[in-house]
């Protein structure tokens, strides 16, 4: 996937990120956890290290904290 570099001396991330909003909330009951997982092991498997999330979107920063909790080495893949 295309890499854009944020500002003049950021980090380079995907070209396409991953909205997690959908993981949590405004489209129904959230799939249970290890389901949500998957959907995050998948982003991260065809190039997106952008993950673009916000508190506001019910669970989902402690459903990504746990994500990273379980699956430590993804950490170091993505940017927020």
């Amino acid at each position: 996937m295309p890499r854009r570099q944020l500002g003049k001396n950021g980090p380079k991330v995907s070209a396409i990120g991953f909205g997690a909003m959908g993981l949590s909330t405004f489209y129904g009951t959230p799939a249970p956890d290890e389901e949500r997982f998957k959907v995050l092991d998948r982003a991260i498997q065809v190039g997106s290290t952008y993950i673009d999330s916000a508190d506001m979107y019910g669970d989902n920063e402690e459903l990504i904290g746990k994500y990273f909790k379980k699956y430590p080495q993804q950490r170091q893949k993505v940017i927020f």
